[in-house]
């Protein structure tokens, strides 16, 4: 990763915390919190008209966090294949509204219908206040095609580093899809930290 740290399986970056290979831990539960909904609504046989009018699902979570679920392709999802997720996991800096953040999202969303190999994307609120996101794509150059988003790059280039203290952004494959009945497999973990004029980054891959 150029300019950036890479941290081995094991490794806290010194002061930063977050960077801690257990706080992945509850990464995980809520990526597959939200994994097990979608499992539910691909299996329920719930179709999509068209792309530009995906399935949306919103609802409480048991504990009264907010929960929803945006389905795109509920047959690529449900077909078996091996697909490919990303989890983004911020601490949002409690000084600022986050108007901005909600307005980028909506953005996101109503852009998401155009990039044919997005499938799914999920956004869960989690204890803290804070919220997690997945994201399911039908292979690596889906993902890599999403980053050409220009909204995406200036939510993560722009909206970011002023919206937020620290970011774990994970990503890995998803064996059968959803619907597979197997864990979510991490490959990687980039972070990036935003409390210095200078954004911190760093990059672990994990061990299989």
């Amino acid at each position: 990763m150029d300019d950036g740290v890479r941290l081995a399986p094991r490794e806290t970056a010194a002061g930063r915390g977050f960077t801690d290979p257990g706080e992945t831990a509850p990464d995980l539960v809520a990526a597959s919190r939200m994994l097990a909904e979608i499992e539910q609504r691909v299996r329920r046989g719930e179709t999509v008209p068209e792309r530009a009018r995906p399935l949306v699902v919103e609802r409480r979570e048991p504990s009264g966090r907010f929960h929803r679920t945006i389905i795109f392709d509920p047959r690529r999802l449900g077909d078996g294949r091996d697909l490919v997720w990303v989890g983004f996991f911020g601490v949002k800096r409690r000084d600022l509204d986050d108007g901005p953040l909600t307005a980028m999202d909506e953005e996101l969303v109503r852009e998401l219908p155009a990039h044919a190999d997005v499938l799914s994307y999920s956004s869960l609120e989690l204890d803290s206040g804070d919220w997690g996101n997945l994201i399911i794509v039908d292979g690596d150059a889906a993902r890599e095609h999403w980053r050409t988003s220009a909204r995406h790059a200036y939510a993560a280039h722009e909206l970011a580093p002023r919206h937020y203290v620290h970011v774990r952004l994970h990503q890995g494959t998803l064996p059968g899809g959803p619907c597979g009945g197997a864990a979510p497999v991490l490959r990687r973990t980039k972070y990036y930290d935003y409390r210095e004029a200078v954004t911190w980054r760093a990059e672990r891959e994990w061990l299989p």
